[in-house]
């Protein structure tokens, strides 16, 4: 049962971050609602979103144009000029973009000389995780945080502020625990207004959960928003922290672009202030984390010195490698038509993973070809609707999201798993974990031919041009049968090997 004060709390701290986000960004808050109620299903996802969604696709003022586009200065500064002209949006929207500056352009505090103690207990702070949200993100932190405590670390996690409540998920206890691994809720009564005060909030709870935990490490991942708070909090504490660079933020909002925008976003000021935000947080860090070989020579290009990156690559869990089973079987419990030949991905439904391209490749392959979409996102409402505008919705099936106990079997359905990602800075950097997991099934892969896809496949996978439909098709038709030593590769990308990698890099850090 849960404990009456708690309820309490979480009604508080729902209460009062509901009323900062609208009155700060009625828009973007009337977006994010929207795509809750969808994504919710059940009867809450019958609820009428169209006025919701069109508060949020508003005509946009000319300040709110400029600082979308990047333009943070400027934008402010427009506001000052219209005085009381300017809306009341538009001034909550320059206080916050004035607020947003401060923390893009203030200094990342560093611990120089840190405790050095035989005792290796380490603090994950993380941006979410699972039971909340499943996604590659909570996958890998998962999976991280089981095999250092399967290596004898201690470990414990802790979510950012406000979280879960945030994304409108209530815990029953400040703590979860999920196969073994303890994750704690940073919940206070009230979510403050400013974005100050709410770091400086996030930086006093992390530090008590971090003395209560006796942590003799804090790690951290991207993007700098988590590493500003852990930065402050390693050095109130005087132990050395981690940033594990799992993605990069500015390379993100800049693939969130129309094509014919990125090259001015790409000079934008919020580009370049948040790519130095990031370089500098590697920078402060006592050690960093990439994902890829591609990713740490990018960061030693920014100026990051090579000994401090270790490399822990995306993997999977070695019991997953070489799993035998029925496809056929498989397809009968899910519910799909046995008959035909299924093409798709297990993936977060975004822009930049390019299934747009995957449905165009329907027009180019036989007709018992069936694109099969597992998961949900911000893109599924366009993708459905070229699919009919193409005619080809009784071909394509968006299964929505699914539970991660049983996602394995989603991927063993497939003919052939694709990843036809658009050819952008993130993507040709980022390396997803999804092909390994279809890999240790012996699933074929598809991808487009981008430098992170072919060393996360280990040069396995069939590669195709980034954005070329019957090029797609036709590697589909030719690798449908095809093996491609999926598991063999994948056993050299176990989470095993991965702890030995974490062990090393807390050795350095002088703590065991």
């Amino acid at each position: 049962m849960i404990n009456p004060l708690f309820l309490l709390r979480l009604g508080t701290l729902l209460t009062s971050a509901t009323v900062n986000l609208v009155a700060s960004d009625p828009r973007g808050f009337a977006g994010k609602l929207a795509e809750r109620i969808r994504l919710a299903g059940g009867p809450v996802s019958r609820i009428p979103t169209a006025p919701l969604r069109a508060l949020a696709t508003g005509q946009n003022t000319q300040v709110r144009s400029l600082i979308d586009a990047g333009h943070l200065t400027r934008g402010i500064h427009l506001t000052v000029e219209q005085g009381k002209r300017a809306s009341a949006s538009d001034r909550h929207l320059a206080q916050r973009t004035r607020e947003r500056l401060e923390q893009l352009t203030s200094p990342v505090p560093s611990v120089t000389d840190p405790n050095r103690s035989g005792e290796l207990r380490v603090l994950h702070v993380l941006t979410n995780s699972e039971p909340f949200t499943n996604s590659g993100y909570t996958v890998r932190s998962q999976h991280v945080l089981t095999c250092q405590q399967e290596q004898g670390i201690t470990v414990r996690a802790v979510t950012r502020l406000g979280y879960p409540v945030l994304v409108g998920k209530l815990p029953i206890s400040p703590e979860q625990k999920v196969d073994g691994i303890t994750y704690r809720r940073l919940l206070p009564w009230f979510y403050p207004a400013g974005l100050h005060e709410r770091t400086e909030l996030a930086v006093k709870m992390l530090v008590q959960e971090a003395r209560d935990f006796r942590a003799t490490i804090l790690h951290t991942t991207t993007d700098y928003t988590n590493a500003i708070v852990v930065a402050e909090a390693a050095k109130q504490l005087n132990i050395p922290w981690v940033y594990e660079v799992r993605g990069e933020l500015e390379s993100t909002w800049l693939s969130r672009k129309p094509a014919e925008e990125q090259a001015a976003a790409e000079s934008s000021e919020f580009y370049r202030l948040a790519r130095a935000k990031e370089t500098a947080c590697m920078k402060a860090a006592n050690a960093v984390v990439a994902l890829s070989e591609v990713s740490k020579q990018q960061l030693i290009e920014r100026g990051v010195p090579e000994d401090k990156i270790t490399v822990v690559p995306n993997a999977v869990d070695e019991s997953e490698i070489g799993r035998e089973y029925d496809r056929t079987e498989i397809r009968r419990e899910l519910g799909l038509d046995e008959t035909k030949k299924y093409v798709g991905s297990v993936t977060a439904v975004v822009d930049y993973e390019g299934l747009d391209t995957l449905i165009r490749s329907l027009e180019y392959l036989p007709e018992d070809y069936v694109v099969l979409i597992v998961g949900d996102g911000a893109a599924r409402p366009e993708l459905e609707a070229l699919a009919k505008t193409l005619g080809l919705d009784e071909r394509v099936i968006f299964a929505g999201r699914q539970p991660s106990a049983g996602i394995w079997r989603w991927y063993a359905a497939l003919d052939v798993f694709a990843l036809p990602r658009r050819d952008t800075k993130v993507t040709r950097t980022v390396t997803p974990i999804k092909p390994l997991s279809a890999m240790a099934l012996d699933v074929p892969v598809v991808a487009s031919d981008l430098p992170a896809l072919r060393e996360v496949t280990g040069e396995r996978a069939t590669y195709v041009p980034a954005g070329d439909a019957q090029a797609i098709a036709s590697a589909i038709e030719k690798t449908k049968n095809a093996r491609q030593k999926g598991p063999e590769w994948t056993r050299q990308r176990g989470w095993r090997g991965n702890s030995e990698r974490y062990q090393a890099m807390y050795d350095r850090l002088g703590t065991s």
